[in-house]
């Protein structure tokens, strides 16, 4: 028999490397931060309110407190806010609303990537997880 696998290898084979078997429980916790990792693209991706685009990442929440916060204490009418796609004068409602679209797309994030983490924990098979679609309910 190892006669065969030398001679098998003289004629210039190479044998297929053993892929190492993957547990139900790693390939669960792969999908576990496969969703993660979208919910974070989606919720830092930005939007698109009435075609300008602004940033979703903390630090345009942050700036967008800010400036919010800096309208009601000076009490300005309006403000140069410089969006993902350019600038725009936005009035203080306007800001408002952009918040509140903001917090509801974050949300809405964070509750699919929840979806996400307790479908995957119910996976019962190897290939339940290997069907299973991460990318799929995402706002």
């Amino acid at each position: 028999m190892w006669v065969d696998y030398q001679r098998w290898l003289d004629k210039g084979n190479t044998p297929l490397p053993v892929e190492p078997i993957r547990t139900l429980e790693e390939a669960k916790a792969d999908l576990v931060a496969a969703a993660t990792a979208e919910r974070w693209s989606r919720e830092t991706g930005g939007i698109v309110l009435n075609g300008v685009r602004v940033g979703t990442g903390l630090d345009d929440q942050n700036r967008l407190s800010g400036v919010l916060s800096a309208i009601q204490l000076g009490g300005l009418e309006s403000v140069d806010f410089k969006a993902q796609s350019g600038w725009v004068r936005l009035t203080a409602a306007e800001l408002q609303g952009i918040a509140l679209a903001i917090s509801a797309h974050v949300q809405a994030c964070f509750t699919a990537e929840r979806a996400h983490h307790e479908a995957i924990e119910q996976l019962q098979t190897q290939a339940d997880a290997e069907a299973y679609d991460v990318m799929a309910s995402w706002p």
